[in-house]
């Protein structure tokens, strides 16, 4: 077992894994002919024989670690390795000498494979399910991702309380938008939501998760993190799981600090979090077909800082039955089933929405997966076709919108600081992708000087989503304060809305190519990868809005065809010596260009009807909390004076439809002919070593700069675009110290959309990476990392605002949602570490520690800017700054776990263990209060919940 295989490659080199193996005699003289046999509880005996150049490969292996190989020459002693590991996209390349022999000998080597591969450059860790089970983690992929070197998380998790929502993750200057799921190599990315899964997975149920996170290999197409998950494979013996892990309010201590509790917050944490399944598997036929299924759930009741009830209920299982149909032909099947009902899911979090703006989820979706490959010779192929049916309702829990336009609406007010109250909009989308992926690699010997590894493929993917987004009144209430110039002394703002729906579809292609060569100690990796992608309207109809409906009037929208494509050619390089010849000092050299991910976002700028709206000023005249028609007014920015609301010139913004042509169905908005995917080039550099057979530490150093992002700028009625010369300097704002700037005139009738010629970030991280396996009673991995991720604007913007406050100053993407807003995540520092010790009598003791420095907060103030409205002006609290300034108190999170294990036979035995989450039962801050006019500017407003155990069985064979 190994705690979290770091490992030097894992992109994903072949579909399974393989076996490598260069055999010579006691000179170093290759030897052909040699016979080879595989055997292991995952296949049928495979054979082969050594080719003249001495080498032998065994291709498209399950995971699994009990292999045997047996090598056989006349006049040699037989050789025999037990044990032998393979890991999903993995190589073993083993390099093994045959001794000559007078009489019939053979010799046995028990041990594990080589811990550095020699031959790639991708960085990133595999972790088995045997080792998810014994550490003290909740078991899900978002908590495991905060063990992984260099990658950081929107959200912290103790003990599976965050389990009921998807956290948004980032490693190594990546972005969101550039992060891909997978499951056995096929795609499953939502596209809907670039950088999410459509499902939650059980983590428990899988054979391996993989995450690479540096150097992607040529079949990815993005350089940002690539998560794939590893089902499980019945084998020739039966075997199987049982869990059940259980946690308790009782079993919590309290850490909310005392000024907390005298703001009206309470204890945050778990009522109650219970997780448990069963895995089973075995053969159908034996070396012939196999069977595996799986079932599990996750019943999770978690506290909010103000008392509320956060309640997910997660099912998921699923089949597979793999085919041995010829010796080199293997055929699998995979259906899934993935179930989410969520009560109490928040928009921006509890601490700013009242429990009547809540959501209940509802929504299952499948997962169907075949798959291929055959070997013929040095040749291998394989075919997969992985098809997702997701989607999900958010209902809102005072209940679907009944078109009342008298409310109960959703209410946000702006001031002091975000609060919403009402009834939140009821939100329904419809998921589908088909991903169909063909590969293959041919192995060349002595061919230019070296040995050659082709690898080639075609990969297509095809989605549709459909959504919904209905509120209650077709309308949005928005308080922004006191304001004695309109009638009833306050700034209200009405933001009218249509009905939202949409209906996209989208087309990818790909093709890639790329060699690796192997020339004595030294390996090169030339590839190319080329991407288009494309996304379309689908026909759809689109009722009119009670508000304003000669601007907002019921439309059939028709299919349109994408007006523009993103063509990306995607060169990869890199290079690998072996110092010392043996395998065991390696240097490492990659130098790479990554695309993007577009999903539905070409098509979501195109659609002639995407997300209407008005917004004007509302005065509840006759103070009963409903809108009618005369309580709206236009605003004459020059003298605050109310105006028609029927007169566009005077409303405060609207889009996605021309005022003087309200039914047009003419796309407005117009991308530049030249318009790409943004580009990532990273570089990367760094020394492996083997310390000893089971201890590998490496120094990796990453430099990365992202450029030519999308850039979208308004124009006016003329087609005119928005420019610098359209603001000036309003005024100062006293606690900052920066300009504020107002507007002369309006940009909102259309779009155009091209990148930013100037504009780019930098990453660079220089990282330390140790790993050891399970040997002497103990194993370890950590990870110490420095980074400085920075924003360069070089005068590419339009409005100044802001600007001075962002231009050099810190990369921190915001969290993506899923029940929590105002987290940007940046840290320049953080270490990493997880290991287990076998005490006597058959105890393990485990733990994990996070540490990091603390994430941004981003302080502001709301202000007014002439021909804008409110807005926030950032800037620190003495005057000035840049974004990064401020941050949270430094974070560590510690985690324990003691296990007992009782060995029932040689491979069975049951697991009772006691996990303690948040051991130290800290109360770091994780969110505070960023409103630098606010009377509780700076108090924490989200905490780490408190010290919680485990306890739980697990019974194995």
């Amino acid at each position: 077992m190994c705690l979290l295989s770091l490992v030097g490659a894992l992109a994903f080199a072949q579909e399974f894994g393989s076996i490598r193996v260069s055999v010579t005699d006691a000179e170093g003289t290759p030897l052909p002919g040699v016979s080879a046999t595989l055997t292991g509880g995952k296949i049928a005996p495979m054979s082969t024989v050594s080719s003249v150049g001495g080498s032998l490969r065994f291709m498209s292996l399950p995971v699994a670690n009990d292999y045997v190989l047996r090598l056989e020459l006349p006049g040699f002693k037989s050789f025999i390795q037990e044990r032998i590991g393979v890991s999903f996209g993995r190589d073993v390349n083993m390099n093994i000498t045959l001794e000559q022999a007078t009489v019939e000998e053979e010799v046995t080597v028990i041990g594990q494979s080589p811990i550095i591969d020699t031959k790639r450059t991708q960085v990133g860790v595999n972790i088995s399910s045997e080792t998810l089970m014994s550490l003290p983690t909740a078991r899900n992929p978002w908590v495991l991702m905060t063990l992984m070197p260099g990658i950081l998380v929107d959200r912290e998790d103790v003990g599976g309380n965050e389990g009921g929502q998807q956290s948004s993750y980032y490693g190594h200057g990546g972005g969101r938008n550039d992060s891909t799921w997978s499951i056995d190599g096929g795609n499953i990315t939502d596209n809907s939501a670039l950088g999410a899964a459509p499902a939650y997975v059980n983590i428990a149920s899988y054979e391996e998760m993989q995450v690479n996170y540096g150097n992607n290999d040529v079949k990815s197409q993005t350089g940002g993190v690539q998560l794939n998950l590893v089902s499980k494979r019945g084998g020739n013996a039966y075997s199987g799981t049982f869990y059940l892990d259980v946690e308790d309010g009782a079993w919590q201590a309290d850490n909310v600090p005392q000024a907390l509790k005298d703001v009206g917050y309470t204890a945050a944490g778990v009522d109650r979090v219970y997780l448990y399944g069963a895995n089973f598997g075995g053969p159908l036929i034996k070396d012939r077909v196999w069977f595996y299924g799986s079932w599990g759930i996750q019943d999770i009741d978690a506290l909010t800082l103000v008392g509320t009830r956060d309640k997910t209920w997660l099912v998921s299982g699923y089949a597979k039955l793999d085919f041995q149909l010829t010796p080199s032909t293997r055929l699998n099947g995979f259906l899934e089933y993935d179930d989410k009902k969520k009560w109490g899911r928040t928009n921006w979090g509890a601490e700013e929405q009242s429990p009547e703006t809540y959501w209940n989820q509802i929504g299952p979706g499948f997962i169907y997966k075949g798959e291929i490959d055959q070997v013929f010779g040095n040749l291998y192929l394989n075919f997969k076709a992985i098809y997702t049916d997701g989607g999900f309702e958010l209902v809102p829990v005072l209940g679907r919108p009944t078109g009342n336009t008298a409310g109960p609406y959703l209410t946000r007010y702006r001031v002091p600081t975000h609060y919403a109250t009402g009834n939140i909009d009821d939100y329904g989308t419809d998921r589908n992708q088909l991903n169909l992926n063909f590969s293959g690699n041919y192995f060349m010997e002595n061919f230019l000087g070296g040995d050659h590894e082709f690898k080639f493929g075609a990969d297509y993917v095809t989605a549709t989503v459909t959504t919904f987004d209905l509120y209650e009144g077709n309308l949005v209430l928005n308080y922004y304060g006191a304001e004695s110039s309109f009638p009833t002394g306050e700034w209200w703002e009405a933001w009218l809305l249509r009905d939202y729906y949409i209906a996209y579809d989208f087309k990818r292609y790909s093709f890639f190519l790329q060699d690796t060569a192997t020339f004595g100690r030294l390996t090169v990796n030339l590839g190319i990868r080329y991407d288009n992608e494309t996304s379309g309207v689908a026909a759809n109809s689109i009722p009119a809005s009670p508000w304003l409906p000669q601007y907002m009037p019921q439309l059939d929208v028709p299919a349109i065809k994408s007006p523009v494509a993103w063509k990306t050619w995607s060169p990869r390089v890199s290079l690998v010596y072996d110092l010392t010849g043996d395998g065991k000092n390696l240097i490492k050299f990659s130098a790479a260009r990554y695309g993007s991910q577009s999903g539905f976002g070409l098509a979501s700028f195109f659609n002639p009807v995407g997300w209407t709206e008005i917004d004007v000023i509302w005065q509840d005249l006759n103070g009963d909390g409903s809108v009618t028609s005369n309580e709206l007014f236009g605003l004459d920015w020059d003298d605050y004076s109310l105006q028609d609301p029927n007169d566009p010139n005077y409303w405060l913004w609207y889009g996605y439809f021309d005022p003087d042509d309200p039914t047009s169905l003419n796309i407005r908005n117009e991308f530049d002919s030249k318009y790409h995917s943004p580009r990532l080039d990273e570089i990367s550099l760094s020394y492996e070593r083997e310390i000893l057979t089971d201890f590998a530490g490496r120094i990796e150093m990453f430099y990365k700069r992202s450029s030519h992002n999308t850039w979208t700028i308004g124009r006016n009625a003329a087609g005119v675009q928005d420019s610098q010369s359209n603001y000036y300097a309003a005024g100062t704002d006293p606690v900052t110290g920066y300009t504020i700037y107002g507007r002369t005139a309006r940009y909102l009738a259309s779009s155009f959309r091209t990148n930013y010629p100037n504009r780019y970030d930098v990453y660079k991280a220089i990282q330390l990476v140790f790993s050891k396996r399970l040997s002497h009673k103990w194993m370890m991995d950590s990870s110490f990392t420095l980074s400085d991720w920075k924003d360069y604007f070089k005068g590419d913007y339009i409005d100044p605002q802001n600007i001075e406050y962002y231009d050099g100053g810190v990369v921190a993407p915001a969290s993506g949602g899923s029940g929590l807003t105002g987290i940007y995540v940046n840290s320049r520092w953080q270490v990493k570490f997880s290991g287990l010790y076998q005490l006597p009598f058959g105890f393990n003791i485990s733990g994990t520690l996070v540490a990091r420095e603390g994430y941004i907060l981003r302080t502001d103030v709301l202000r007014a800017r002439p021909g804008i409205g409110n807005a926030a002006i950032f800037g620190s609290p003495d005057g000035g700054g840049k974004f990064g300034d401020e941050r949270l108190p430094n974070f560590w999170l510690l985690n324990v776990r003691l296990e007992k294990i009782f060995n029932l036979g040689e491979r069975s035995y049951v697991a009772l263990s006691a996990d303690g989450f948040n051991l130290t039962n800290s109360s770091h801050a994780l969110k505070q209060q960023t409103r630098m006019t606010a009377a509780n500017f700076g108090e924490d407003m989200r905490i780490l919940n408190p010290r919680v155990f485990r306890f739980g069985i697990r019974f194995s064979f």
